[in-house]
C-alpha cells in the first residue's frame, strides 16, 4: 500500500490539510527570505560603490587644488627656475613643471618675440586601482629684467 495513501486514510483530512499549509508557509518564508537577503546585498554593494566613487572624486577635488596651488607658487619663479618636482606624501601624488622656450611670431610684421615660455605642469597620482594624470599648460612672456627681479625675491 502507498504510504500517502495510507497517511490519507489514518489521518483526519482536517490534520492532513493543516499540515499541507504549514508546509507552505513554510515555503513562502524562505523564497521571501532569500528574496530579501538578495536585495539587501544588492543594496550593500549599491552603497559601497557609491562611497567608492565619492571617495575618489574628493581625492580629485583635491588633487586640482593641489595642482592649482602648485601653479601658483611656480609662477612666482623666474623662468628657467620653475623646472619643478615636488611629492605630496599625503595624497600620494607628484607634481611636475617642466619649461620650454616658446617662438611666437607677430602676424603685422613677422618678427619673433624674445623671453616666451611655455610651461606643463602635471599631477600623477593613483585613483582607486586607475593610474590618473592632470595637467595644464601656460604660456607666459618673461623678460630677462623680471627674471632676475624674481630671482632676488
Amino acid at each position: 500500500m502507498n504510504a500517502a495513501l495510507f497517511i490519507a486514510r489514518s489521518w483526519p483530512r482536517h490534520l492532513v490539510l493543516a499540515k499541507a499549509r504549514r508546509a507552505y508557509i513554510l515555503l513562502e518564508l524562505v523564497i521571501a527570505l532569500s528574496i530579501f537577503a538578495i536585495a539587501v546585498v544588492g543594496l550593500a554593494k549599491s552603497l559601497n560603490t557609491t562611497l567608492e566613487v565619492g571617495n575618489i572624486m574628493n581625492k580629485d577635488n583635491a588633487v586640482r587644488l593641489g595642482l592649482r596651488s602648485f601653479i601658483e607658487e611656480t609662477k612666482r619663479k623666474a623662468a628657467p627656475d620653475m623646472a619643478l618636482s615636488i611629492t605630496d606624501e599625503q595624497l600620494g601624488v607628484t607634481y611636475t613643471s617642466t619649461v620650454e622656450p616658446l617662438s611666437v611670431v607677430t602676424p603685422r610684421n613677422g618678427t619673433a618675440v624674445q623671453d616666451c615660455f611655455r610651461v606643463t605642469f602635471k599631477a600623477s597620482y593613483q585613483a582607486g586601482s586607475e593610474v590618473r594624470e592632470e595637467s595644464v599648460e601656460l604660456w607666459f612672456y618673461q623678460n630677462q629684467a623680471e627674471q632676475e627681479k624674481r630671482r632676488k625675491r
